[in-house]
């Protein structure tokens, strides 16, 4: 799922439903071995492999604490319903944080301009994004796993590079289970493309640098934006479940050739693939 800092495209935005009805021939495939007899699986980064989508409520949360007049402590929940309304309200242009920082000034009485209080929300991310995100429980596994077996993985994700560069070079959560820059052949970031997801940009290109057909590959997503993507550019994909996604289930479902609960389940198939070759 895309976090929410990384929800604001750059470039053109795409309805799903829209999208989804400008590709309506592509046709997912039924495959008996869902991992091993591809040749790339393409993964989501936040909220599939990383547990980071209640990072960014944190970070607003101690935003508020800091810089309200009166030190205001909210809720997760309640930090992250104002950022999906504001989200709701701005849509995902590329200012829709700074419009929503300009929300908090006035609701909270903040000091300073939107663009310092932006900016001061940066700061706390980037803190937050070296200090307290972690893989999901046995996605590095599935990382080894899969690399054991010689398949190619690539990242198509929406968020920034500056935030995939942390999570490389400074995360030592994710730098001593699976390196991103040593474990995938290829990321895709949202800097990286014109349109994100549900736009297939992301996934085409993956296609053509690495040389691949879509029914060799497989994404594996949490969420609709990726999978409608997925679809778009007629590659399989897979859900697994996501906290904050459990509202979208039986459209997620519909979307998927399977659905795995965790990442536990999805290394136990691909050991019961290897072990059945």
């Amino acid at each position: 799922m895309p976090p929410e800092t990384e929800r604001a495209a750059d470039g053109e935005s795409v309805g799903y439903h829209a999208l989804f009805d400008r590709f309506p021939n592509n046709a997912c495939s039924i495959w008996t071995t869902m991992f091993l007899d591809r040749k790339c699986i393409i993964f989501d980064l936040d909220g599939t492999l990383i547990d980071s989508l209640g990072i960014w409520s944190q970070v607003d949360q101690a935003l508020i604490e800091e810089r309200s007049s009166e030190h205001v402590k909210v809720t997760e929940e309640a930090a992250y319903e104002m950022r999906a309304e504001a989200m709701r309200r701005y849509g995902e242009g590329s200012d829709a944080y700074l419009k929503f920082c300009a929300d908090l000034k006035a609701k909270f009485g903040m000091p300073g301009t939107p663009e310092e209080i932006h900016a001061r929300r940066y700061d706390i991310a980037q803190t937050f994004l070296r200090t307290r995100v972690d893989y999901r429980p046995d996605a590095d596994k599935v990382l080894e796993a899969l690399k054991r077996a010689g398949l190619k993985l690539a990242l198509a994700t929406t968020t920034r590079r500056r935030n995939v560069d942390t999570y490389s070079r400074e995360n030592e959560n994710l730098r001593a289970k699976a390196p991103l820059d040593a474990f995938f052949d290829m990321i895709v970031t949202r800097d990286d493309v014109k349109a994100t997801k549900p736009d297939p940009e992301a996934h085409l290109m993956i296609l053509e640098k690495l040389g691949l057909a879509p029914e060799e590959c497989l994404v594996v997503e949490d969420a609709a934006p990726g999978m409608i993507a997925a679809r778009a550019a007629g590659i399989d994909s897979i859900v697994i479940s996501e906290r904050h996604a459990e509202g979208e289930r039986e459209k997620l479902d519909a979307l998927a050739v399977a659905r795995f609960e965790d990442h536990a389940a999805i290394l136990a198939a691909i050991e019961a693939e290897a072990a059945a070759r």
